[in-house]
């Protein structure tokens, strides 16, 4: 008769061994991938998920509102709406499945010296479980604090309070 207690992989000095291998290896390779989407969201941004003021998607764009690898199977992140605007404040929504996964949300923009502006902060921790909306007014945008001052295409990023990036994505302001 076989005796799974016999096997060589479960010798108490080597499992120990195995087991932070496979660690390792599984928190590189998901840390890799939270890089990657950290570092796609940096780009400058080029086009929006189109929606309108319910928030039906009209046109898509696959870089717009993903989920960090960090955040997915606990966060769903849905499109801004309306997405243009022409001076709507416009929402956010984020489904958050997982109890206690998100401590908190700050939302920015970068502005046109390059710095961090806050657009929205939510000092919930842990955000609960069900939908958040995030609202954003496109005067938001303006160093002048004018609808004409808002025009253009402008990055949104969306962060826990632990400075992890969940989701990122474009509104444009007509």
């Amino acid at each position: 008769m076989f005796n799974y207690f016999d096997l060589d992989l479960l010798n108490t000095t080597k499992l120990p061994v195995i087991i932070i291998a496979i660690l390792l290896v599984a928190c590189s390779s998901a840390d890799e991938a939270q890089r990657k989407f950290e570092d796609n969201a940096f780009r400058s941004p080029r086009n929006i998920t189109e929606t309108n003021n319910a928030g039906d998607v009209i046109s898509e764009d696959p870089d717009d509102w993903r989920t960090s690898p960090l955040f997915a199977g606990f966060v769903d992140v849905f499109p801004a709406f309306p997405n243009p605007t022409t001076g709507q404040t416009v929402t956010i929504e984020l489904f958050v499945t997982g109890i206690g996964s998100v401590n908190g949300l700050e939302v920015f923009r970068i502005d046109d010296r390059g710095r961090f502006r806050s657009l929205y902060f939510d000092e919930r921790s842990p955000l609960p479980v069900g939908f958040s909306q995030i609202i954003i007014n496109p005067i938001q945008f303006s160093e002048s604090g004018t609808i004409s001052g808002a025009r253009g295409l402008h990055r949104v990023f969306i962060f826990d309070r632990r400075e992890n990036l969940i989701s990122y994505g474009d509104i444009l302001v007509e």
